[in-house]
């Protein structure tokens, strides 16, 4: 694998990544922003109170104190995840939202510190109704925060799904076609006509796409050259540069939707072209990335879950290394994992397949 399919894997995955970690920092920072606004609050009304109400205060005061704990995990999880800038943003942007909250809020914290002032039984009863809904408040905001990460686990594995799928589709394509290559070619498509025939799409080293019709036996029936890979549409979202060599790299599209990544000389030339490889690399470290998210929020639950793992003894392993493991027969059992606390990936089961 050359250096620039090496990056283009590492972009596609880094997108995954930031995608998901934006929805995961802005949903943290969002929660901490209405936790530190509701906070603020509570504090004002417990300056209005007089010094001889004890008991109110320190009601008062420890509802307050509750809110640390929350805001506490809130900031470990930005930050075992690296989103403290991405949490502080969304914490600014939600006390900005909330100005005009705040302001009329303040007006009736006003309006309760001159009623508590007639009654100390008034006040109290005043300050605890607005604890209640604070409380409240809190329970949603919480909610909303622990629905935002089960999205971002579900759309995580959903994407682990699909590429497992297609990385199993894509290594028995190469499996069955390979040998029916020209040497140099690389496939970028391959499917059955009406008729039972094969008919693969490829690109040999010059740049030309060869459409070739193999029988059911492999022999070859037909081979005709439709066109020249540099004349393909960019790929969307997708933009042409110069790398340091001068040369001009573009990612193109093929009518099968496969992508190519194109190395032009200054004449328009085709000097190199790379396919994207596998996705069962992408695949881990989506399924890794995906179940570190669920242990920053999780808390307990994740605590309980890893008591479950060690009565069942389960390999800690990706799913991709287990269907390798199996495909190759190897005990897991007996691989040392290399992967985050100590899990267990692909290349160690090749590793100890070898």
């Amino acid at each position: 694998m050359t250096e620039e399919a090496q990056n283009l894997a590492q972009k596609i995955q880094e997108q995954a990544v930031n995608s998901a970690k934006d929805f995961y920092g802005d949903a943290l920072g969002q929660a901490k922003g209405q936790l530190e606004s509701s906070r603020s609050e509570l504090e004002k009304v417990l300056e209005q109170l007089p010094e001889d109400q004890e008991e109110a205060r320190s009601q008062i005061q420890e509802m307050i104190d509750s809110y640390q704990s929350i805001t506490d995990s809130i900031d470990e999880a930005a930050q075992n995840q690296g989103l403290e800038d991405t949490v502080d943003e969304a914490v600014q942007q939600a006390q900005e939202t909330a100005e005009g909250a705040v302001d009329q809020a303040q007006e009736t914290a006003g309006q309760a510190t001159e009623q508590a002032q007639d009654t100390a039984e008034q006040a109290t009863e005043q300050a605890q109704e607005a604890a209640g809904e604070a409380t409240e408040q809190a329970g949603e905001v919480a909610d909303q925060a622990q629905g935002a990460v089960g999205q971002v686990a579900e759309q995580a594995g959903e994407a682990v799904e699909g590429a497992q799928e297609t990385a199993e589709g894509a290594v028995e394509e190469v499996g069955e076609t390979a040998e029916n290559l020209a040497p140099g070619s690389q496939l970028l498509s391959e499917v059955t006509n009406d008729a039972g025939q094969t008919v693969q799409r490829a690109v040999d080293e010059s740049g030309d796409i060869i459409e070739t019709t193999l029988d059911e036996s492999g022999n070859l029936l037909d081979e005709d050259i439709t066109g020249k890979i540099t004349d393909l549409p960019a790929a969307e979202g997708y933009e042409e540069y110069t790398n340091e060599e001068g040369q001009t790299v573009r990612t193109v599209q093929d009518e099968s939707g496969s992508l190519l990544e194109l190395k032009l000389g200054e004449d328009g030339s085709l000097l190199d072209l790379e396919i994207p490889p596998s996705t069962e690399e992408v695949t881990e470290e989506v399924e890794e990335t995906t179940e570190q998210a669920q242990q920053a929020v999780g808390g307990e639950s994740g605590e309980e879950g890893d008591g479950e793992e060690e009565e069942s003894q389960e390999p800690n392993a990706t799913e991709a290394a287990k269907q390798k493991a199996e495909e190759l027969g190897v005990d897991l059992s007996q691989v040392e994992g290399s992967g985050a606390d100590g899990r267990i990936i692909v290349k160690d089961v090749m590793g100890a397949q070898q």
